[in-house]
């Protein structure tokens, strides 16, 4: 290798590996603050529910993951990072304060007059929340540069997690409750309605049931027919004896002539055409009431069902935050991890120096 090349070499392990490793030391041990995390593990489960051990380890012990358990956790996972959970922080502790005061770390600085964006974007830096598949716990981190603020902070998104959690259930299960009572109050509304018209249907009509009724004067009707047809028998046996003219063959008449007016007048009284108020006509129409007032009945009954029915499952629905791991106050600063970010920085130069060299090597080939 001759003197020139030494030379290059140099300057490229001088540019690609010890100027940046010159301006990581720098950063780390001159402005780099130290950064404090305060850990809690949360989960969301059922409020006396008893559900089927679905995985192994922790989530057994705790009763398994339920599908919609595991989904409302990750409903609070978003919650976490949201915007909204940021307002909460900045109403309560003014959150940006503290990041915006520390302004000696270039790299985790936060302007006083940053944009929402920026202030979500930063949240979203130091604020971290992890959702582990395998025991269905979210692990959630906060950095600051004060170990008190940290905890602080974690407590104040727990009491805020807990009640959108609460929040959320009790929001679901009032939407069902709500729902099967204003079913039960249109079927009673209805029931109530077929009622009324059933009962001012009898009081015009006079009838209690007449259905029954007309059974009854079909019953006096079959009666008088077959008292009827006995009777003219026996004024064909008169006739056979004794002359037209006698008393006992007009008596006879008489009787039978009675009877075959009453017959009339018991038929026309049961029987009229579509549009008239006889019995068959009112008996009919009673019966329609009668049915759609039964059926009104039925799915009262089943609206008062389904709202026991929809207490019960709004019971089920009621969910709250469980907390596994509650905030700690960090003793120990665990970012930023000086030795171990300087080493894979080194090593990363390296690479980036070995492939240079091999490129510069190549192309230098390839000229000769």
């Amino acid at each position: 290798m001759t003197t020139f090349e030494k030379l290059k070499s140099k300057r490229l392990v001088v540019w690609l590996v010890g100027i940046p490793m010159a301006l990581a030391l720098i950063y780390y041990y001159a402005f780099a603050l130290d950064r404090y995390v305060s850990v809690a593990q949360v989960t969301v489960r059922q409020v006396g529910g008893h559900e089927a051990p679905r995985v192994a380890g922790l989530a057994a012990m705790l009763g398994g993951l339920n599908p919609t358990s595991r989904e409302e956790t990750l409903y609070l996972r978003e919650f976490l990072t949201s915007q909204d959970m940021l307002n909460v922080l900045q109403e309560k502790l003014k959150w940006s304060e503290h990041y915006s005061k520390q302004w000696h770390d270039p790299l985790f600085w936060l302007g006083d007059g940053a944009p929402q964006e920026d202030i979500l974007k930063y949240y979203r830096r130091v604020v971290t929340a992890y959702f582990d598949e395998q025991t269905g716990l979210l692990s959630v981190e906060v950095q600051s540069f004060d170990p008190a603020f940290a905890e602080q902070v974690l407590k104040v998104m727990l009491l805020e997690s807990e009640r959108f959690v609460n929040e959320i259930s009790h929001r679901m299960a009032r939407e069902q409750m709500n729902f099967a009572q204003s079913e039960l109050a249109k079927a009673r509304e209805d029931y109530e309605m077929r009622r009324e018209a059933m009962l001012k249907f009898q009081g015009s009509n006079n009838l209690l049931d007449a259905e029954a009724t007309a059974k009854a004067r079909s019953k006096v009707i079959s009666e008088l027919e077959a008292k009827l047809t006995m009777e003219r028998a026996n004024l064909k046996g008169l006739r056979s004896s004794l002359g037209g003219d006698t008393p006992q063959v007009r008596q006879q008449r008489n009787r039978i002539k009675a009877l075959e007016d009453q017959l009339m007048t018991e038929s026309s009284r049961l029987v009229s055409p579509k549009d008239g108020d006889q019995l068959n006509v009112v008996a009919s129409r009673y019966r329609n009431l009668t049915i759609d007032a039964t059926i009104a009945e039925e799915a009262y009954k089943f609206a008062v069902g389904s709202v026991e029915t929809a207490r019960i499952e709004a019971s089920k629905k009621l969910r709250s935050l469980v907390t596994i791991v509650s905030p700690n106050t960090p003793d120990k600063a665990i970012y930023p991890e000086r030795i171990y970010n300087l080493i894979t920085l080194l090593i990363g130069l390296l690479l980036l120096y070995g492939i240079a060299r091999f490129v510069i090597a190549t192309i230098e080939d390839h000229r000769d």
